[in-house]
């Protein structure tokens, strides 16, 4: 009798939860507060260690190119970008595309919906300020789109990990290990005061972080959305455990999927790249156009 794959693969799960009784045996439903949240604070620890420790604590820039996939409602590909996304942390980033082909619509990026139908387009990041550079020129980003980039720091992983949990009013919860991408994980809940909960998956063996899923109030429908940032395909880069590969869903609904071939961890950019300014420079440089490829 055959087995599918998928079959296998949760039995293959299952298997390997029977491997970690111990970890079976701290009932979350039976700890008090305070240990639960102990709990929480420990595992947090192991996955700053599993991520590079120290290094990956004082790395706070990043340099990351690749491609990532534009899907539609039906997770049918709608094109490749070209995609080039620089962190300053925890709160600056930049994000340069030059789209190769698309079919029209929305297209999702990490701070938003930004309409983009071909070229190049950048979108600059500052905190609670942002801009956009195409072949118009420079433009003062949507507050809505610079709403939603702010956001998405909440649960932006180095900013969770190093930050996040150590702000006033922020809550962990140990939620006992389950399954998440067919391993066994140590699941962490964060919550704050505006009703916003993180519940992180940390796989079991390394302690490397897999996925985040993240609830917030839909005020608008009365509901609650989900958005779910799924981590694989990790690389050690110059100390750190890098994602080479990040998925992204919302509301049940797989939206994109980015896919990076290098990274660079403290580049050391220019002390002005994060600013109006030198979107600026570089349009006057350049006209709008992309750089050539090499």
């Amino acid at each position: 009798m055959r087995v599918s794959l998928q079959h296998s693969g949760l039995l293959a799960a299952l298997g390997l939860l029977l491997l970690v009784p111990s970890a079976l045996a701290q009932n979350p439903d039976m700890m008090d507060p305070d240990q639960s949240a102990a709990k929480a604070r420990q595992l947090v620890k192991q996955a700053i260690a599993a991520l590079g420790g120290s290094t990956y604590q004082n790395s706070v820039e990043s340099d990351c190119e690749g491609r990532v996939a534009q899907l539609d409602r039906n997770g049918a590909m709608m094109g490749y970008t070209i995609i080039r996304s620089f962190w300053r942390y925890p709160d600056k980033n930049r994000t340069e595309y030059v789209v190769k082909s698309t079919k029209g619509g929305i297209f999702a990026v990490l701070g938003g919906n930004l309409p983009v139908k071909g070229g190049s387009f950048i979108q600059l990041f500052d905190g609670d300020k942002g801009w956009t550079m195409d072949k118009s020129g420079v433009n003062e980003a949507d507050a809505t789109v610079v709403a939603e980039f702010q956001a998405s720091l909440k649960r932006q992983i180095h900013n969770l990990l190093l930050n996040r949990v150590n702000e006033e009013g922020v809550y962990l919860r140990y939620e006992g290990i389950g399954v998440a991408d067919l391993r066994p994980v140590d699941w962490v809940k964060i919550t704050d005061q505006e009703d916003r909960e993180v519940r992180l998956a940390l796989e079991h063996d390394t302690h490397l972080p897999l996925r985040t899923i993240v609830t917030t109030p839909n005020e608008e429908m009365r509901d609650r959305d989900e958005d779910v940032t799924i981590y694989s395909n990790y690389r050690n880069v110059e100390g750190v455990e890098s994602p080479m590969q990040i998925t992204r869903e919302h509301n049940g609904l797989r939206t994109h999927q980015i896919f990076y071939n290098s990274c660079k961890n403290n580049p050391n950019l220019p002390a002005d790249f994060f600013t109006e300014a030198a979107l600026q420079k570089q349009f006057k440089e350049t006209g709008g156009k992309a750089k050539e490829e090499k």
